[in-house]
């Protein structure tokens, strides 16, 4: 009887992601594209900016879905950029680093773009496990700075296909930007990301993972971003 249950309640998290709702995130990311593409070569300074993590647009609705666009500033005395970069761009890493990443592995690196692959478990109330591949593109930007555009090319829940699962990833696409000063490294992230809408009824199970796990996992990724750097100063 309760394995019935939960094959019905497993059934009822189903959910399909639309032309529609592909369009909105895309409207969306490329307006946020275009503006932190043309800032990475801007010499304005991330210095003196408040640390933490800030919502930009948290659970936006769309069609069928919900935006969730954050960013999150720390400052790290003494420590170099080259230092910061190597961290992330190590994806063979990042398993050890960055608590969501059970494996990672590099598959290629050509110039100023990295194709790599995370397998990630995230648990809020529900367990979810994803197969991501990203794009990483480093951005044109002054000798003191880094930055780079991640885009989840890829995104895979374990068990179903592509774009026909629970609907907790569908899209992801992440900003770094670094600036090295003479007391140290600011780092910069910005995380758009595309999930369900919260169902009616199940709104139990669903919210907490698709309204509160974006900032949590892009406030993990820069607090074990920090760990690993001050481990290797």
């Amino acid at each position: 009887m309760f394995s019935l249950g939960a094959v019905f309640l497993s059934a009822q998290f189903l959910v399909s992601l639309e032309p529609k709702t592909i369009r909105a995130f895309d409207e969306y990311v490329r307006e946020v594209d275009t503006q932190l593409t043309a800032r990475a070569a801007n010499p304005e300074s991330l210095a003196g900016r408040p640390a933490g993590v800030f919502a930009i647009g948290a659970g936006l609705e769309v069609k069928h879905g919900l935006i969730h666009d954050w960013a999150a500033v720390t400052f790290l005395p003494g420590v170099r950029k080259d230092k910061a970069v190597a961290v992330l761009e190590d994806f063979a890493r990042h398993s050890s680093i960055y608590p969501e990443v059970v494996e990672g592995r590099l598959e290629k690196r050509d110039g100023t773009r990295i194709v790599g692959v995370h397998r990630l478990r995230k648990k809020k109330v529900l367990e979810v496990n994803l197969h991501v591949r990203y794009q990483l593109d480093i951005l044109p930007a002054p000798a003191n700075r880094y930055a780079s555009r991640s885009v989840a090319t890829e995104i895979v829940e374990a068990g179903h296909s592509p774009g026909h699962d629970r609907g907790f990833l569908w899209r992801l696409q992440s900003y770094w930007t670094l600036e090295e000063t003479k007391q140290g490294l600011w780092m910069e992230v910005r995380s758009v990301s595309l999930t369900r809408d919260v169902p009616h009824g199940l709104g139990w199970a669903v919210r907490p993972i698709v309204k509160e796990l974006p900032r949590e996992s892009l406030e993990a990724m820069m607090e074990a971003t920090k760990r690993a750097l001050v481990s290797i100063r």
